[in-house]
């Protein structure tokens, strides 16, 4: 299931610069956001503006930031499907991609109807979720950087 936003990223507009999609990293492993963080710092088109441990901390941190991506772990504190459904009560417009190291049918599909967009699996590599993160950069319509 994927949805595609009604409204576009964050446009820089005057200056030329490509369109930016901000980005909130619920995980409950510092090390994993650390990682993601960094791997999308050098990514012009991604903009981490926040992150989170539990699930309360994420839907807070949805409600203040409004972002484009929410990036989502199943197995944070007080996750599940609730969260992601949760989130798009905050903002019906997020993108929301669930990062998770379970390989549960049941789980991705309860995670997909609860409003989830994607389901990636976590495979001990950062590639499928930055491939995910891409796709739908492509989907609103931004080209997405190549890499060198």
């Amino acid at each position: 299931m994927t949805s595609l936003r009604s409204t576009p990223p964050f446009d820089a507009g005057e200056t030329g610069d490509p369109r930016v999609c901000t980005v909130v990293i619920c995980d409950d492993q510092p090390a994993l956001r650390d990682v993601i963080r960094l791997t999308l710092a050098p990514a012009r088109r991604f903009a981490v503006v926040a992150e989170a441990a539990d699930a309360e901390s994420c839907l807070e941190r949805v409600r203040e930031t409004q972002p484009d991506v929410l990036i989502l772990d199943v197995n944070i504190p007080g996750g599940g499907p609730h969260v992601a459904a949760g989130a798009k009560d905050i903002h019906p417009g997020l993108h929301i991609v669930v990062f998770s190291g379970r390989a549960d049918g049941a789980i991705e599909c309860s995670m997909l109807a609860a409003g989830a967009d994607q389901y990636v699996l976590k495979t001990g590599r950062i590639r499928p979720l930055l491939e995910a993160m891409d796709n739908f950069y492509e989907q609103i319509g931004a080209p997405a950087e190549k890499d060198s």
